[in-house]
């Protein structure tokens, strides 16, 4: 017997949401909850199926990451220590972390132990108030 797919979970399809609105809706959630790896980020776009090739998962992410920098709804860095409590900011302009970020995630994709766990992010007090609106409106 043929079943359906479970469309339930594909926020991005509603009207007037696209995959990078959706993307940025769910880190500002989760970074609600945590600091949000890198690993993270890939894990919600693979799992809701945003994109269909590896570069427009490259261009998606890297494009939903700016405009979350751009915003200064989230900050970029290393995580302090063992704990994921704090992301440590690096000390680079937005288009430094951004060509940072474009080196490791696309120029080493094929090595995510470089990147996974390696690059994360925190949001910032903008972010946690948008956050948390967001969550009123779920």
């Amino acid at each position: 017997m043929m079943t359906q797919p479970d469309d339930r979970h594909l926020g991005h399809t509603k009207p007037g949401t696209n995959a990078e609105e959706f993307l940025r809706k769910e880190l500002l959630l989760d970074g609600t909850a945590m600091c949000v790896p890198m690993a993270q980020v890939t894990s919600i776009m693979r799992r809701h199926h945003l994109a269909d090739t590896v570069e427009d998962e490259q261009n998606l992410v890297l494009r939903t990451i700016q405009s979350l920098l751009d915003d200064g709804l989230m900050k970029i860095g290393d995580i302090l220590g063992a704990s994921d409590e704090r992301v440590v900011p690096w000390d680079l302009s937005i288009d430094a972390a951004m060509e940072r970020l474009r080196d490791l995630f696309v120029g080493h994709y094929d090595e995510p132990a470089l990147w996974d766990l390696a690059v994360w992010f925190q949001l910032t007090p903008e972010g946690e108030k948008l956050a948390e609106s967001l969550k009123g409106g779920q």
